[in-house]
């Protein structure tokens, strides 16, 4: 199998992983600033996503299909597909922050944004990770992920407990916090398919899967 072919899907994959996280970025600034018209923006956007999605994957059945890859050739083909999955569900969950933002609108608007804004910063820095790792192929620092993972959880469940907290004071604001919590949910799923990204790159390198979320 041409190498050139595992290197064409990998130039892809890392396009879609930035164009990703960039959505992922714009949408928690925009619930950080309420900005609905940036978060209309992220929705539009995803179409891009989706299309970008499609073409690798067509492009990864193609090679399967057609170049009869050998054994670490078709593991590598195997995990870019469940890379791109992973990468898809973030792209879909950042349209789930978007869409709370614009939900948000028709609200009082009054709760503060607790911890939200350091787990959305925690989950980045996951992404940042494992964009690097898949790049360069160094997977040292991928064992981490269960650790920032953790920690990705244990903020979710103070954000909880704090908005929990706030609506026992303030139960007027149940729709408002309706959607911080949807934004908290979004926040840990995306964590959670990070990590899935970095099991599948630690399996490309050594052709065993680690199970880092547990």
């Amino acid at each position: 199998m041409q190498d050139t072919i595992i290197e064409e899907l990998k130039a892809e994959i890392t396009e879609l992983a930035h164009m990703v996280r960039d959505n992922f970025l714009l949408a928690v600034k925009a619930f950080e600033e309420k900005d609905t018209t940036a978060a209309e923006n992220i929705i539009i956007k995803d179409d891009k996503v989706n299309i970008l999605t499609e073409k690798i994957s067509k492009h990864n059945f193609s090679a399967i299909a057609l170049q009869a890859p050998v054994a670490t050739d078709l593991r590598t083909l195997g995990a870019y597909l469940k890379i791109v999955t992973d990468l898809e569900r973030i792209g879909d969950l950042a349209v789930n922050i978007a869409k709370a933002v614009i939900r948000l609108e028709k609200t009082k608007q009054t709760l503060p944004l607790f911890d939200i804004i350091h787990m959305s910063n925690e989950v980045n820095n996951m992404m940042e990770l494992v964009i690097h790792s898949f790049l360069s192929e160094d997977i040292s620092e991928l064992r981490s992920l269960n650790e920032r993972d953790d920690i990705i959880d244990s903020l979710h469940r103070q954000n909880v407990e704090k908005i929990e907290e706030a609506l026992e004071a303030q139960p007027h604001n149940f729709k408002e916090a309706i959607q911080y919590i949807k934004v908290l949910h979004a926040l840990e799923r995306i964590g959670d398919h990070v990590t899935n990204i970095g099991e599948w790159t630690i399996y490309m390198k050594v052709g065993n899967i680690v199970e880092l979320n547990h």
